[in-house]
């Protein structure tokens, strides 16, 4: 199937929410303690014979609310970030829902589908939202924006001189970016942990749909086209993952334009009524044209130290800095955490150590702001110039270890070839990881990542008697230390190693006190030996 590829602009061109009819039928208003609640269907878009109408709800404690709040479900699940919105209502908002999903409430209310439009229908089945074929026009993604873009013709006509901000949760959160790109009617975006997977490639290999979504709807292609404040929500307890996703699309949003990446303590995988506030205070100073603080996160390398300034318009209350080692993918990177030291000028500073084996260090910045908000920088990517280039062979030893090696053999490699780094079965059949030269791995740099015990264990497989060196590296008052385990190992069988800290030493015979602050394992003796089990216990 052929597929028109489409940009955002061509893909909105043709569309004026506010042209054809929206035939409202009013099925119920009420006064709930002083709240005004109204119901209405609306002809959210329409062809031929084929329809959506569509179902929507506006609340608001004001006669003539100025600023409004559309909110979006996208499925039947989603009423429960409807929390909180009472505190919207308290500061003067109208507050609308608008059902895209075609999934009845308690009331027997939801988006009426014709079969035409079924494809984006959740009562008919889980609507592909990421096709995008033959032209982005297919995408449930649009039809939904549609149908969000009338119902804020829907909200003028019940407020004529309201401001508008849209809200989306999760897929909705698509949405919210869609509108708020293509409708200069908004005036804010809230978008909570949005789901901004990548569209998947056709088992044949074909990439024309996946390429299609990925140009005209899904959210880095919008970011780069909003116009108004935007606030970015996400929940992580390791600062890793989302955060990455989230911040990819974060930097497509023209630097002219305001925004906000709040980051809150994920429990089971919620963002609940408290965190749902801190977005609502946001929301309320945006629409009130008080800005957002905007915060530089800047680096500088030193020696064996990189230091971090953050600096902006607004004095913060405290500070943190996170960053991760080298060029790990973004969904599996470790993000470590170092509070940053306050100044008299309110900026914040942190270092970072770097050594040889460091080539990038990912990182960004928060901040706390009196009245609970938490706002992060744009992520900084440092480039860590060191005197010799590695490239990680990334290689899981077990299911309890996490060490990945590298050939550090001169100054020349760049990869690790087969003949310097290898995944073998040793001569009795078990199978283990060999090399030739000096195997290094600095994930130990990454602090966090591995979790000490009383002690460290290793199996190790020589084709002779041989004296086998371990080779610790560790931070002690700001110089980097390596100490030494020398053991012997049996010819033609494994050996299991149980080493403690005091049986590594440095060359003077000094024995190492504990496991803190270490930075890299070295192997340097691996010509005809074999290593696996690499754990803490």
């Amino acid at each position: 199937m052929a597929v028109k590829f489409l940009t955002p602009v061509q893909l909105w061109q043709d569309f004026d929410p506010a042209s054809a009819p929206l035939d409202i039928s009013v099925e119920y208003t009420a006064d709930e303690n002083g709240t005004r609640v109204k119901g209405a269907y609306f002809t959210a878009v329409s062809a031929g014979e084929e329809s959506v109408r569509a179902f929507a709800e506006v609340k608001s404690s004001v006669a003539s609310p100025k600023k409004a709040i559309l909110c979006v479900m996208s499925s039947g699940d989603q009423a429960a970030y409807a929390e909180g919105f009472e505190e919207l209502l308290k500061r003067g908002f109208a507050v609308m829902t608008v059902d895209v999903s075609g999934v009845p409430d308690e009331s027997g209310r939801a988006a009426r589908y014709s079969d035409g439009f079924s494809y984006a229908s959740y009562a008919a089945g889980t609507p592909d939202r990421f096709l995008a074929a033959p032209s982005a026009k297919d995408s449930p993604v649009y039809l939904w924006a549609k149908i969000a873009r009338r119902a804020i013709t829907l909200l003028e006509y019940f407020y004529p001189k309201v401001k508008v901000a849209v809200m989306g949760a999760k897929t909705a959160a698509d949405v919210a970016w869609q509108v708020a790109a293509s409708d200069s009617r908004v005036s804010a975006l809230v978008a909570l942990l949005g789901d901004y997977s990548e569209a998947p490639v056709a088992e044949d290999g074909d990439s024309s749909n996946a390429d299609s979504y990925t140009m005209a709807i899904s959210a880095k292609s919008a970011a780069r086209l909003v116009k108004c404040p935007c606030l970015l929500a996400t929940a992580s307890n390791l600062h890793g993952g989302d955060v990455e996703k989230i911040n990819e699309v974060a930097s497509q949003i023209p630097s002219s334009r305001a925004f906000a990446l709040v980051i809150t303590p994920r429990l089971n995988a919620q963002i609940d009524a408290d965190d749902l506030l801190a977005t609502y205070k946001w929301l309320d100073r945006t629409m009130k044209g008080e800005p957002s603080p905007e915060l530089s996160l800047t680096s500088s390398l030193d020696g064996g130290t990189l230091s971090f300034a953050l600096s902006g318009e607004i004095k913060a209350q405290s500070a943190s800095l996170y960053y991760a080692y080298n060029n790990t993918r973004p969904e599996y990177r470790h993000w470590h955490e170092v509070p940053m030291k306050k100044h008299e000028d309110g900026s914040f500073s942190a270092e970072v150590p770097v050594w040889e084996g460091d080539r990038e260090i990912y990182a960004y910045a928060t901040a706390a702001f009196a009245g609970g908000l938490t706002y992060a920088s744009r992520a900084l990517d440092t480039l860590v110039t060191s005197p010799v280039r590695y490239h990680m062979s990334q290689f899981l030893l077990d299911t309890e270890s996490d060490h990945g090696f590298y050939a550090d053999n001169s100054a020349e490699t760049f990869v690790s070839y087969k003949k310097d780094f290898a995944v073998a079965a040793c001569p009795d059949g078990v199978p283990g990881f060999c090399g030739k030269g000096t195997l290094r791995t600095n994930i130990l740099s990454e602090r966090g990542r591995y979790e000490t015990a009383a002690a460290l264990h290793i199996s190790v497989y020589s084709k002779t008697d041989a004296d086998v060196r371990i080779v610790l590296v560790k931070e002690e008052e700001g110089a980097l230390v390596d100490y030494v385990a020398t053991c012997p190992v049996e010819a033609e069988e494994w050996t299991r190693l149980s080493l403690k800290p005091d049986d590594f030493k440095t060359a003077e015979l000094i024995p190492m006190k504990d496991w803190d602050d270490l930075y890299g394992i070295i192997l340097p003796d691996t010509d005809d030996k074999y290593y696996n089990n690499f754990l803490w216990m």
